[in-house]
C-alpha cells in the first residue's frame, strides 16, 4: 500500500481520534498533520507487527502527549477529564486519563469487566467501527454495539455512585 493510499484511508479516523483527545478541531487538525508526517518519515520501517490503524493511533497518541508536554498542560479532573467525561462515548479515553484520579477510577472499574468488554470499549474509544471491533473480538457488529453500550452504562452508573455527574 502506498503512503498516499494509507493517508486517504485513515486520515478521517486519525482526525476523529485526535478530536476526541483534544476537544479542539484546530488542535486535532494540527496533530493529524503531525501524525502523518511522522508516519511518512517512519513508513519504510513499519514491520506490520500491528494493524496499520493501531500504528497510526500510537503515533497520534504520542504526538498528543508531546503537545501536552510542550504546553506544560496537565490533565486535571476539573479542567480536562470531567469535561470530556460526558462527551461522545460518555467517558474520557483511559489512556489520556491515566494520570488523573478519575482515570485511575475508570481503569479500576474497567478491570471489573471481562476482557472482551474491555477490548470492545477501548477499541471504540480508539475510533474503531463496530464492524472492525466485531471482527477483532469475534462478535457480530450489533453484538459489539451491545457490549460497548452495556460497558458504558456500567461505567456511567459506577461513576455517578462516586459522585461524578454524567448527565
Amino acid at each position: 500500500m502506498s503512503f498516499e493510499a494509507l493517508y486517504d484511508l485513515y486520515k478521517q479516523d486519525v482526525f476523529q481520534y485526535l478530536f476526541r483527545l483534544t476537544g479542539s478541531r484546530d488542535e486535532a487538525e494540527e496533530l493529524t498533520a503531525e501524525t502523518f508526517y511522522r508516519a511518512f518519515v517512519r513508513f519504510s520501517t513499519f514491520r506490520g507487527d500491528s494493524d496499520v490503524k493501531t500504528w497510526l493511533y500510537a503515533i497520534a497518541r504520542h504526538a498528543f502527549y508531546q503537545q501536552l508536554s510542550r504546553q506544560k498542560r496537565t490533565l486535571s479532573v476539573e479542567e480536562e477529564t470531567l469535561g470530556r467525561l460526558c462527551t461522545q462515548a460518555g467517558l474520557i479515553h483511559p489512556d489520556v486519563a491515566e494520570n488523573t484520579l478519575l482515570g485511575e477510577l475508570v481503569n479500576r472499574l474497567l478491570a471489573q469487566k471481562d476482557k472482551r468488554s474491555r477490548t470492545v470499549f477501548r477499541m471504540r474509544l480508539d475510533g474503531y467501527s463496530f464492524k472492525e471491533i466485531g471482527q477483532h473480538v469475534g462478535l457480530s457488529e450489533s453484538s459489539a454495539r451491545v457490549v460497548e453500550y452495556r460497558t458504558r452504562i456500567f461505567l456511567q452508573q459506577a461513576l455517578r455512585k462516586e459522585g461524578y455527574d454524567c448527565e
